[in-house]
């Protein structure tokens, strides 16, 4: 039986992975619910309070809470994304992800005040501080799962977390679908709003108790992940300037800016056309299915049956390929079937002819919520082992990332048809697929290992067992 030990890279991994639910997760769930958890006449205003949460991953502010706003400040957008790489490699990943889990309790608390109160400045300024924060408990976790896997582990220990993240999310989607059975009420209780935080406020003792420097973190084999020199402030920055020279990050730019917005089109249609305990039910199986497209995931990347990394890239992106765009076609025809008036929102119970399709929709939008972005993580972590280079790509991962969901969410709070909602978004994740693939194509090698003079390979990997042909 394999002894636990917080030294262990997977331990670490899986700790990353409750920290990620307790925060992210359990905002998933109530994102999921439309709305923030509240009317549907609530949701522009979430939906402008999330355009400023992930405007300002990248450094952008709201100054008046409009989506003018929100694109003029996402000129700067993704500034946050590189410096969240460089506060980890100069704080660690402790520090890095217990300062990121203050945000989100904040941000359901001003949620919490928002269904109470009807004034807007508390969930547009909770959502600015969150839009920092999470950019950095989101570095320093995929920081961990990039660096402390090997190169056969990667896909595993990428998709472990979001699978971790889920289970919070489906957990927290239970809760309220419980409470909900049976509510006649638009809006979920405060005893969510009240759940919900006290889980979040819990994930910054995780980090304080259970996370450990990447120095002291030992594979099985007894090996250190890498030699960890110290650099200054002034190199870091330069170090993080090389970025926007690697012609393969600027390739992979849009595959980045797609990776999530499945959650924001499902959030919005949640709202806009189902009662409270329809859209609780949806949350619940969209997160499901992010466990097992996390489970499916993983074991496509990490695959070897299929010898060459390469090959798995290829074969893992044309399987992702097939999954989002039935998706996409799929809602396309569903929302043509059932036009609505913003106005008179049909709020279907899930007893309704139209929920059966959505349904579905749901279910297959919830495995392209993972599988989708845990490919792009795969494909850009491959490209070294190198920690110190890997929190730097982490950083920009989620940076990007979350200007993607930044626009998205202002393609919402604009009051555009949900057609064209819809349209935008199918496109940019259509065009990431293509750019996928040609990269897992060209740039997947063989294996980094003793490339890098920093890396202390595995020792299989130093007895000649391990490097793929």
């Amino acid at each position: 039986m394999r002894n636990i030990r917080l030294s262990d890279p997977l331990v670490q991994n899986v700790v990353a992975g409750v920290i990620l639910g307790l925060g992210p997760g359990i905002y998933v769930a109530i994102t999921l619910l439309g709305a923030g958890g509240g009317p549907a006449n609530y949701t522009r205003m979430v939906n402008v309070a999330n355009a400023v949460l992930y405007a300002y991953a990248f450094l952008s502010a709201a100054h008046d809470g409009t989506c003018s706003s929100f694109l003029y400040e996402c000129r700067v957008w993704f500034f946050i994304g590189w410096f969240s790489g460089s506060f980890v490699t100069t704080f660690g990943p402790k520090v890095t992800l217990m300062v990121g889990t203050l945000g989100y309790p904040i941000y359901v608390g001003s949620l919490w005040y928002f269904t109470n109160t009807a004034h807007e400045w508390f969930p547009i300024v909770a959502g600015a501080f969150l839009g920092i924060t999470a950019n950095l408990i989101w570095t320093a976790a995929a920081y961990i799962s990039f660096s402390y896997s090997t190169e056969r582990t990667r896909g595993s220990f990428i998709s472990m977390q979001w699978g971790l993240l889920s289970v919070f999310s489906t957990l927290g989607s239970l809760v309220a679908f419980g409470i909900n059975f049976n509510a006649s009420s638009l809006q979920v209780p405060i005893s969510v709003y009240i759940v919900f935080i006290l889980l979040m406020v819990s994930g910054f003792f995780v980090a304080l108790f259970a996370i450990i420097a990447p120095s002291e973190v030992r594979r099985r084999d007894g090996t250190s992940l890498a030699h960890f020199p110290h650099e200054g402030l002034w190199q870091e920055l330069k170090n993080q300037r090389r970025l926007f020279r690697d012609w393969r990050l600027l390739a992979m730019f849009i595959p980045m800016f797609a990776s999530e917005v499945p959650i924001i089109v499902l959030s919005s249609l949640n709202s806009l056309y189902f009662n409270i305990r329809t859209r609780s039910l949806n949350s619940v199986m969209f997160n499901v299915m992010q466990i097992i497209g996390a489970i499916w995931i993983g074991l496509m990347l990490d695959n070897w049956k299929i010898s060459s990394r390469r090959t798995r890239g290829v074969v893992t992106v044309t399987a992702v390929a097939v999954l989002v765009i039935a998706g996409w076609i799929g809602m396309t025809v569903w929302l043509y079937k059932n036009p609505m008036d913003l106005l008179n929102p049909p709020l279907f119970d899930w007893t309704d002819g139209p929920f059966g399709g959505f349904f579905i929709l749901n279910l297959i939008f919830g495995m392209n919520m993972v599988v989708y972005q845990v490919t792009v993580q795969w494909i850009i972590s491959s490209f070294t082992n190198d920690p110190e280079q890997l929190a730097r790509l982490a950083g920009l991962v989620k940076g990007v990332l979350a200007g993607g969901v930044a626009a998205a969410f202002g393609t919402e709070a604009a009051g555009l048809t949900q057609l064209n909602v819809v349209a935008y978004n199918f496109t940019v994740q259509a065009v990431g697929l293509v750019l996928m693939f040609a990269m897992a194509w060209k740039c997947v090698s063989a294996t980094n290992y003793e490339k890098e003079e920093n890396v202390i390979p595995p020792a299989d990997v130093q007895a000649g067992k391990e490097i793929e042909k």
